[in-house]
């Protein structure tokens, strides 16, 4: 029996994901357990396994389509088998009959998905002309915008997903060549165009002002921008601000880094530190879902990590009961890979507390949008010297900027100060925290 092959789930709250590319070709063989294809989510992409060993057949998810989680977009079959819905070949004729005129010439193949567009707007696929080597859905598209004689004069042929692509682009669709029937710009002229950008012409006069353009985003950038207008509208913020004395976590930073040939940052101490410090303020650790408040048994820190098309909250599990060169070895494996766009669903969820440092950036404070479900997030600052008051005299001192972000649904002013004031009492003297 034939075995579907889904859209996966690779997320919390995930509804579609994209068809980035199929790593097996319609009529391939496959072989269980080997990529069959790679999926994007809003965060990073995947290569999907194949569910059974087979022939790929019914492939109705072309690249670049965005489909809807849990919908079959392909079968994997035993060679030969009859599919439900595809009629069986007939049998051969025994007795050859001579055909009484030439027999005209075999119609190109049709992928399933451009059958059903064809169909669903009365479309003889017999009068398309295929671009490839098969009738695909943007060939159909082209057909019916070339099809509809009232066009305006001057509007350009365009398939829609094309004329989507190319807006969100700031693509202007007349100076694109089109390789669809009739010149119609298809989705992937609108790609290539993106990939070569066509140079202006150099202007005759002097060039009026630009007019503004809509920056193209990313996925994970629209996501991050859906999610955190969420947050920000929905969850009642509160921020507390501490400066700390951060000599001690100055002191224990150099003396670990000397014993050890990786790299040691403060953002590995102060995961160390928070994790510890969120087992005494259990609350603090909590989340808000569903209208409940949620205790959550283990600490899991999010770490803040900006990459080139957003941001990314990879997770260090069991925070509370690694070492310090566990740590940073998991601190460094997940920026690493943040970096090269190689981390996985499994290392972006499950987070009970966030920390995000931008004190490399030079900033002193900062207040930071709360993760949901989450009911907190630590902004850190840098560690720069200042004159401070000690026992009535004026000295130097490193300190370091905190603003913690509390969701008022999970945790009231008193418990996020108490949470705040252990956490500055640990990095002022760290060794007694973790005695």
């Amino acid at each position: 029996m034939a075995k579907e092959v889904y859209m996966p789930a690779l997320g919390m709250n995930q509804e579609t994901g994209t068809l980035l590319r199929w790593l097996k070709a319609e009529g391939e063989t496959v072989t269980q357990g080997e990529p069959l294809m790679e999926v994007a989510t809003d965060k990073t992409d995947v290569e999907i396994e194949a569910p059974a060993s087979g022939v790929l057949r019914n492939v109705t998810a072309q690249e670049g389509d965005e489909v809807p989680v849990g919908q079959v977009i392909a079968l994997i079959a035993a060679p030969g088998e009859p599919l439900p819905g595809v009629e069986p070949k007939a049998a051969p004729v025994t007795e050859p009959v001579a055909p009484a005129t030439p027999p005209p010439a075999a119609a190109a193949p049709v992928s399933p998905l451009a059958a059903r567009v064809a169909a669903r707007h009365g479309v003889d696929v017999g009068r398309i002309q295929p671009t490839g080597s098969r009738i695909r859905k943007e060939d159909v598209l082209a057909y019916l915008a070339a099809r509809d004689s009232a066009i305006p004069a001057g509007r350009v042929l365009a398939s829609p997903k094309a004329r989507r692509l190319a807006q969100e682009a700031g693509l202007d669709l007349s100076s694109l060549t089109g390789s669809g029937p009739g010149g119609a710009i298809l989705t992937a002229d609108v790609v290539a165009a993106q990939a070569t950008p066509i140079p202006a012409p150099a202007p005759a006069v002097a060039p009026a002002a630009a007019a503004p353009q809509a920056v193209p985003m990313s996925r994970m950038w629209k996501v991050m921008a859906e999610r955190l207008t969420e947050s920000w509208t929905t969850v009642p913020h509160f921020f507390l601000g501490r400066e700390v004395d951060a000599a001690a976590l100055v002191g224990w930073q150099a003396a670990a880094q000397a014993r050890r040939p990786d790299k040691l940052t403060f953002t590995d101490l102060l995961v160390m530190l928070v994790a510890h410090t969120l087992r005494r303020h259990p609350r603090v650790n909590a989340a808000w879902q569903n209208g409940t408040i949620i205790a959550n048994a283990d600490i899991h820190i999010g770490v803040a990590v900006a990459v080139e098309d957003g941001l990314l909250v990879p997770v260090i599990r069991d925070a509370d009961r690694l070492g310090l060169g566990e740590v940073a070895a998991a601190r460094a494996d997940l920026v690493g890979r943040s970096q090269a766009g190689k981390l996985t669903p499994d290392d972006l969820v499950g987070g009970t507390f966030t920390i995000s440092n931008l004190g490399m950036f030079g900033i002193d404070h900062f207040s930071a949008i709360i993760n949901p479900p989450q009911a907190a997030i630590l902004a850190v600052g840098r560690i720069a010297d200042k004159v401070v008051a000690v026992a009535g005299q004026p000295v130097v001192r490193p300190m370091l900027g905190l603003n913690l972000s509390c969701d008022h649904r999970v945790v009231d002013g008193a418990r996020a100060a108490r949470f705040l004031d252990d956490l500055a009492a640990a990095i002022e003297d760290p060794m007694r925290l973790l005695d």
